[in-house]
């Protein structure tokens, strides 16, 4: 009951808090991280076709390092490059709970994910689901969402509420490493 008591605290914190969000997201032209993209990094775009939930923005983080990585805000119908070493990975998205994929990427190389919304107890939660960079359905999703990118205002309101963003990761990571063998991964010959 405690648990529910303080997952309904966070998640009602956090919904109040992304409520404004998306003007913390500036829209821009394709991304350097696209349009030149550095042969020692990868790139993970993270994306959100879907309309369901959206009045509920979910936020994004690479959980890979201590502390965590803020990768952007993102609402219905976005879509947001996120620059990374290559190597195993992991990361997070927040909505009313916090949910965890897993990745593995190759320099060079353009890796793809949806953050899909799913219907939540207080607000809208999401997942990723990663996705093949030859899918077909992925593509078509991904030319209908526009480009964003962070801002310092999106910056500063990750940095303002970090201890939030943690609090939420330990309480689900232990949660989905014990999915085992049923947790997303993006894949290293996902990506092109």
């Amino acid at each position: 009951m405690l648990r529910i008591a303080r997952t309904a605290l966070i998640a009602a914190a956090m919904l109040g808090l992304a409520a404004c969000t998306s003007s913390r997201m500036a829209a821009i032209s394709e991304p350097p991280a696209i349009t030149a993209p550095q042969p020692d990094k990868s790139t993970v775009v993270f994306y959100r076709s879907s309309g369901l939930g959206a009045a509920v923005q979910s936020s994004v983080f690479d959980i890979t390092s201590d502390p965590p990585a803020f990768v952007g805000i993102i609402s219905a119908g976005m879509k947001v490059a996120y620059m990374a070493s290559p190597g195993e990975r992991r990361f997070m998205v927040i909505g009313e709970a916090a949910d965890f994929m897993d990745a593995q990427l190759l320099p060079g190389k353009t890796y793809y994910a949806l953050v899909a919304p799913r219907m939540g107890f207080w607000k809208a939660r999401f997942s990723l689901r990663p996705r093949a960079a030859d899918n077909k359905e992925a593509q078509e999703q991904l030319a209908t969402c526009k480009w964003y990118d962070n801002t310092p205002a999106s910056q500063q309101w990750a940095q303002k509420h970090l201890q939030e963003i943690i609090a939420l990761q330990k309480e689900y990571l232990p949660e989905w490493l014990a999915k085992g063998e049923d947790r997303p991964v993006l894949h290293a010959d996902e990506g092109r």
